[in-house]
């Protein structure tokens, strides 16, 4: 049986901005198997650009666990997580001016 593609338990990502505490994510968990679509939907500033980035390995969690494919992502080295950027995410954006 495949590992889950993708499994965030607890995930966590705060920013300081002029020393107030931003919480982008706040204890998201998360289960994206191997050939499942999944589309991240929500009103602005509801965290869906950081979850993305941190689905994507383009940032680091403040707190929690990622898991891509059974291995933990905050242990893989730099060309690890290029690898799977370059390898094995993909994401598509639609703005406003692509809809009829």
């Amino acid at each position: 049986m495949l590992a889950d593609l993708i499994s965030l338990k607890e995930l966590k990502r705060y920013y300081d901005v002029g020393g107030e505490v931003v919480r982008a994510l706040d204890g998201i968990d998360l289960t994206i198997n191997h050939n499942e679509y999944i589309s991240i939907m929500g009103p602005s500033g509801s965290g869906k650009s950081t979850l993305m980035n941190m689905i994507g390995c383009l940032d680091t969690p403040t707190e929690g666990i990622y898991e891509f494919e059974g291995e933990l992502v905050h242990e893989m080295d730099d060309n690890q997580l290029a690898s799977i950027r370059n390898r094995k995410i993909g994401f598509v954006f639609q703005t406003f001016n692509l809809l009829p």
